[in-house]
Parts: C-alpha cells; sequence; structure tokens
C-alpha cells in the first residue's frame, strides 16, 4: 500500500435507490481522506428511514478518525441490544472498510480474504420479487425466461404466498398450500428436469405442511427446501425429523440466514437440522459469516450465502463465496428491476451457469454515482402496508 496508514475517514454517504413498492436499495460509501474508498449495502425492506438515520450517526462517530481495521471501526457503533437497522449498518461499514482495503491494495476482495478458492462461482436466479402474475403461469414463464435468455441452470421461487400455518384456518390453509406445489409444478415444466429447482417457505409451513410438500414435490426433483419451518417455533427432534424425511426423498434442508453470531451458529449447527447453512452478510458480516461457513463446511454441513437484495451486496457476495474454501452455490437476485445492472455497471454474463470472478480491485466496478446521486434526489415512499402484495416478504 501507498500512503501513510491508517488513513482518516472522511465521510459515510448513503444513497437510496427506489427500485419498485417492494424495494428502496440502500448503498453506503465510505471515503478516506487519501482518496480511497470502499462500498456497502445496508438495504433492510421497511426500516429505510431507520437505517438512513444509523448512517448519519456512524458519519458522526467515524468521519475524522483513523481505524488500523475494520473491526475497529465497526466496534465504535456496537452497542448492545442493537437494533436491525444498526447491525446492517454496521456491515455495512465492516464491507465499505474491506473493499476499501482491497482497492487500495490493488486486489480483489476475494483475495484480501485468502482465495479465491474457486475461478467462478456458481449461481442461481432468485426470481420471486420479480414475479408479477402470481399464477402458476406466470410462475413459469419467469423461470423460463432466466434460463433461456441469461442463462441460469437453477432458479428459486417463493410459491406460498399468503399462507402462515399459525394464522390461517385449515381450510385456507389448504388452498394456499396446493397453491403454492401448483406453482412448483409448473416451474419444474417449464424449465425442464435437468435444471435446479430451490423452494423457500419463509418458515410459513407446520411440519405437517412441510411433509406434504415434500412428499407431493417429490417429482419435481427439489435441489432444496429452505426455511420449511421457523427455525425457533419447533423442537430440534421435529426439523432433524423433517430433515430425515426430505433427505429420504433426495432433498437438502436449507436455512440459518438469519445467524448473527459464532454462538448462534454453533447451536444453529449443533440443532442438526439443516442439510445446508446460507448465513446473510448483512446480519453475520463477512468475517463472522466466513467463520461461520467454514465451521459449518468442517461439521458436514453444505454453505451458501443469503443474497436477495441489490447490486452492491451481490458483488461482494460473489467476492466471499470465492473465497469460501467450500461452496455448495450462490444466491442472486434476478430481474427486480432493470436498476440492477444499471448500478453495477453492465451485466455479469454466466458461464455454464457461473459467475466468472471479476479481477479488478476490491469487488469489481464501482457504482455508477452519478446514477446514485440522481436516484437519491428522487427520494423514495412506501405503502402504508404490503399485505396482497405477492412476493413482497421482506427477503422474497
Amino acid at each position: 500500500m501507498n500512503g501513510q496508514w491508517p488513513p482518516t475517514i472522511r465521510s459515510v454517504e448513503a444513497f437510496t435507490v427506489p427500485v419498485s413498492v417492494k424495494s428502496v436499495w440502500i448503498f453506503l460509501e465510505l471515503s478516506f481522506a487519501d482518496g480511497t474508498a470502499g462500498w456497502g449495502e445496508a438495504t433492510l425492506a421497511g426500516a429505510e428511514e431507520a437505517v438512513l438515520a444509523e448512517i448519519g450517526h456512524a458519519g458522526t462517530l467515524l468521519s475524522g478518525r483513523s481505524f488500523a481495521g475494520a473491526g475497529e471501526a465497526v466496534a465504535v457503533l456496537r452497542m448492545a441490544h442493537a437494533s436491525e437497522a444498526r447491525v446492517t449498518v454496521m456491515r455495512a461499514v465492516e464491507q465499505a472498510f474491506l473493499d476499501a482495503l482491497a482497492r487500495r491494495a490493488g486486489m480483489p476482495l476475494a483475495a484480501l480474504l485468502g482465495g479465491p478458492e474457486r475461478p467462478t462461482v456458481p449461481v442461481y436466479a432468485n426470481i420471486n420479487r420479480g414475479i408479477s402474475d402470481r399464477s402458476p403461469a406466470g410462475f413459469a414463464a419467469r423461470a423460463r425466461e432466466v434460463v433461456t435468455e441469461e442463462g441460469y441452470k437453477a432458479v428459486k421461487i417463493a410459491p406460498f404466498d399468503g399462507l402462515d400455518w399459525a394464522r390461517v384456518d385449515h381450510a385456507t390453509g389448504t388452498r394456499l398450500l396446493r397453491a403454492g406445489i401448483e406453482r412448483i409444478a409448473a416451474v419444474r415444466e417449464a424449465i425442464g428436469p435437468e435444471l435446479a429447482l430451490l423452494v423457500d417457505c419463509h418458515s410459513r409451513l407446520s411440519p405437517v405442511m412441510a411433509r406434504t410438500v415434500l412428499r407431493e414435490a417429490e417429482a419435481s426433483g427439489l435441489y432444496w427446501l429452505e426455511e420449511p419451518l421457523a427455525e425457533d417455533a419447533f423442537e430440534a427432534e421435529i426439523g432433524r425429523a423433517l430433515r430425515s424425511f426430505a433427505n429420504d426423498r433426495g432433498i437438502r434442508i436449507a436455512g440459518g440466514e438469519n445467524l448473527t453470531t459464532m454462538a448462534e451458529a454453533r447451536q444453529f449447527l449443533a440443532r442438526g437440522i439443516c442439510d445446508a447453512i446460507l448465513p446473510d452478510i448483512r446480519w453475520s458480516g463477512i468475517r463472522t459469516g466466513f467463520a461461520m461457513l467454514e465451521l459449518a463446511a468442517a461439521s458436514g454441513v453444505g454453505v451458501s450465502l443469503h443474497n436477495p437484495v441489490g447490486p452492491v451486496l451481490d458483488r461482494i457476495s460473489v467476492q466471499v463465496a470465492a473465497a469460501l474454501p467450500s461452496l455448495l452455490i450462490l444466491e442472486r437476485q434476478v430481474r427486480e428491476s432493470p436498476l440492477f445492472d444499471e448500478i453495477r455497471g453492465g451485466p455479469q454474463p454466466l458461464n455454464d451457469g457461473a459467475i466468472v470472478l471479476d479481477a479488478t480491485p476490491g469487488f469489481g466496478p464501482a457504482p455508477d454515482r452519478a446514477a446514485l446521486e440522481r436516484y437519491t434526489r428522487q427520494g423514495f415512499s412506501r405503502p402504508a402496508s404490503l399485505a396482497g402484495i405477492g412476493g413482497s416478504g421482506a427477503d422474497a
């Protein structure tokens, strides 16, 4: 590295991009006095004002100070019982700090993390938030598009709109469950038998419902069933029995997207309810998330990353995934908005269903700052409620 180390943080700036009624992306730029800058993402559906307030507070606490590393900077923001908004901003500051370090050193973020372990990263397309026609035919059409037009070899859907086992009556629950199973079958028919199909349940099912899905979707050959149960609502024995039921049908159970600490990760893995773990960098952070996944791999559990939001976190997640010693497949949010490619500086073509690792410094090309400034000036608004809007779950 050239110049004095550690450099002084000059500013912490927020940018907002209103994507749809469902989504507002929030990006954070961490600028240093030596001219280096790094980027992070703090998107948190439904809590945009709180996140922006926390970024403003972070700027007050960090600006004009020097830190030896990302950990020292994040420690300034740490507090007991931190809100989700504070945690998200802490993680975004870590992302931006590490991105800036990598850019300053002229190396990809994956190299700063000790990798890369692989030149390409296999990915699947999360198409849920971009589907406006929520019929089985609508799901099938969007799945067919991303496979034939963009080259994805794996697709994930969240087909159980409106279902919450604890809040619906039996007749309604049965109807909504059936609708979800029909969507699964339609997508499988649309993409053919060879490509991977993943299903996210967003913790909406009861154990009986989950077994019904696994039984009736067995012919669809699911790659995994993600978060069928609320992981803290049932005893571990129930989760392990469901995992065994799924494995007997050649299906993995995946989960763990809300893990924030290594203690939580150890407890989660000890429960033995999942075949694959996918922490979200917004909650775990890069360094802790990396450690979680190393522990999971050493425990015989498959590893992935939860990555359902905007283009900055997408590029960061690709770099982290490339550096992991073990990886199943990485999530990408696909076709929610054309702004995704505009902000990240163009599309990233796939090679046999995988992203070729970008060798440029940091996580890759920096976001289009002029576009970010333009969208931030536009402001954003959200409806009072997302109830009844398909695919509008916070992390759909």
